[in-house]
């Protein structure tokens, strides 16, 4: 059982509370892939039908939890729009391969085509809205060069 947070230990965003999950339940997605190698018959009569697939999206879940960990990292308290979009995009980016893992045609379907479009755009407007505003804190943060000149003359 976890111990109970201490006074004055800082908080976690939801941005960041988001992308632990998701790296939580990508290292779990790992048993049922170390399964369906193991075991590939017992695996396909279970529903199991792309191991590849499954690698995929255990993959997807840990690279995509552990980036949005570090842009919430990088970026604390980014605006609420962008990490929206990155906390729906990453979530959603990683689980379309879920479907794939049982029922591999799905991709050919044009609904699976358009949520994948919708969810990669979502993914990139929430990675490049964070790069945006980063760069927006940075440029806030240095003295600008007429500060530095009048301090060097």
């Amino acid at each position: 059982m976890a111990a109970s947070p201490e006074v004055g230990d800082p908080a976690v965003s939801g941005l960041m509370l988001s992308g632990l999950c998701e790296l939580a339940l990508g290292t779990l997605a790992g048993w049922p892939y170390a399964f369906a190698i193991a075991n590939p018959e017992r695996a396909r009569s279970r529903g199991l039908r792309s191991p590849a697939r499954l690698r995929q999206w255990h993959l997807d879940l840990v690279m995509l939890g552990g980036l949005t960990v570090l842009a919430a990292t990088a970026v604390p308290t980014p605006p609420r729009a962008v990490a929206r979009a990155l906390g729906m995009g990453a979530w959603s980016n990683a689980m379309l391969f879920g479907p794939l893992v049982v029922w591999p045609k799905a991709g050919h379907h044009p609904a699976y085509r358009a949520a994948v479009a919708a969810s990669f755009t979502v993914t990139s407007t929430g990675f490049v809205g964070l790069a945006v505003e980063g760069r927006r804190r940075y440029r806030a943060a240095r003295p600008s060069r007429r500060t530095w000149r009048k301090a060097t003359s």
